[in-house]
């Protein structure tokens, strides 16, 4: 069973509403950082992850949602985790099973027996999870309470960026040139351009 998150006191509402406007220009540019860098990765490996995220989202349209199946592998998180208590909940929605499985064989195919395995494989996999936990992830924190939607838009910028950079470090174990850092200042240029160009509209005389 999945974490249950509680209810908070209006103060804290308030802060996760200012930490949601404030945060969310910086996650648009984590996104962008995320795009650019991909495109900069050699054809072969970002059409693989590109392709890995056509096909999972045609297959969740069309074929089925894995919503019962990824809740019951997610559940080996809570056991991998279990000992970090604090940290149980969020590992849940941050970290995907199988991602874990595909850096293992990634390992034991490269580093271990050194094997000429063609890695688009595993571009292509991973997005294809990576696109299946956000999916399920965002539905399953998803709420139709009006009292509880500040809660959820905290939860999802705070879950995305997370997860963001998740990925961002499991691409850059499989191909080293892919910049984790850029991504970190493109959301942090957006997010300083927008507040700065609020700023300047609310209170800066023209």
């Amino acid at each position: 069973m999945e974490p249950r998150l509680s209810e908070d006191s209006k103060t804290v509402k308030t802060i996760k509403l200012l930490f949601f406007i404030v945060f969310l220009p910086i996650l648009l540019g984590f996104i962008k950082g995320l795009y650019v860098e991909i495109l900069k990765l050699s054809p072969g490996f970002s059409k693989s992850f590109l392709w890995g995220v056509i096909v999972y989202l045609a297959f969740h349209i069309f074929i089925v949602e894995p919503v019962k199946t990824y809740k019951q592998t997610q559940k080996f998180i809570q056991v991998i985790f279990g000992f970090l208590s604090p940290i149980l909940k969020i590992s849940y929605y941050i970290i995907p099973f199988w991602i874990i499985i595909i850096i293992g064989v990634y390992f034991l195919i490269y580093n271990l027996f050194s094997l000429d395995f063609p890695k688009e494989i595993f571009f292509f996999f991973t997005s294809f999870i990576f696109m299946m936990h956000i999916t399920i992830v965002a539905k399953m924190i998803r709420t139709d309470d009006v009292h509880k939607v500040i809660n959820y838009l905290f939860l999802v910028v705070l879950v995305l960026a997370i997860n963001i950079f998740f990925l961002a470090f499991t691409l850059k174990i499989y191909e080293n040139s892919f910049s984790v850092s850029y991504i970190a200042k493109q959301g942090i240029d957006w997010g300083v351009g927008i507040c700065q160009a609020g700023f300047n509209q609310l209170f800066v005389p023209r």
